[in-house]
């Protein structure tokens, strides 16, 4: 009976407690991969208020440097997020694409930024 009243109060905590999170449950935020610490910015773009969406975003290094992380950052939050596809290429290659799904045009921005090896 105990186990069963503390579970109940710690549901209710948990609900009470992303009731008042500001980041519901859209999408602000995607990280890929994972930044070795040597890894430098090799590509950024940003996504600016207004644009279009469906966006394709994709990039090949010049120099055949392996991308190995890939993060996407809205500016702001919105209730309207955004999800993100991956088109072509993967990790660990010099060559990757996503596609940014979402509300059409942005209310806000989205900078795409890709780490490569040195």
């Amino acid at each position: 009976m105990i186990a069963v009243k503390l579970l109940a109060l710690c549901a209710l905590c948990v609900t009470g407690s992303s009731a008042l999170s500001l980041v519901v449950s859209q999408e602000q935020s995607y990280f890929f991969g994972t930044k070795p610490a040597d890894n430098l910015l090799c590509y950024s773009k940003t996504l600016s208020k207004g644009t279009a969406l469906p966006a394709s975003i994709s990039y090949t290094n010049a120099n055949d440097k392996k991308i190995n992380f890939v993060t996407m950052n809205a500016d702001k939050y919105s209730v309207f997020g955004y999800t993100v596809d991956k088109t072509d290429g993967q990790l660990g290659t010099p060559a990757i694409g996503y596609r940014i799904n979402g509300p059409s045009p942005l209310t806000y921005a989205i900078t795409i930024n890709m780490y490569c090896e040195p």
